[in-house]
């Protein structure tokens, strides 16, 4: 498969086989993006989670930290 099949569009695709695609259908499928408080729930979830992972992190050094102490004394 080449690029430039994968980047046509779907008024390409419409012309392409002939059938009609008007704007409207078009500006009404764009109108269905999600709101912007889901995004920031989702990037919030993101923050997180990755707080989350850099205090594991930072544990898991520790713990590293400690044992090695503990085997060279």
């Amino acid at each position: 498969m080449n690029f430039s099949e994968c980047a046509e569009t779907n008024e390409e695709q419409a012309a392409r086989q002939g059938d009609a695609v008007s704007q409207i259908d078009t500006t009404e499928k764009l109108s269905e993006v999600p709101d912007a408080g889901s995004s920031l729930f989702a990037l919030c979830g993101l923050g997180v989670a990755g707080i989350v992972m850099l205090g594991w992190i930072c544990a898991l050094a520790w713990v590293a930290w400690r044992l090695a102490g503990w085997l060279w004394f």
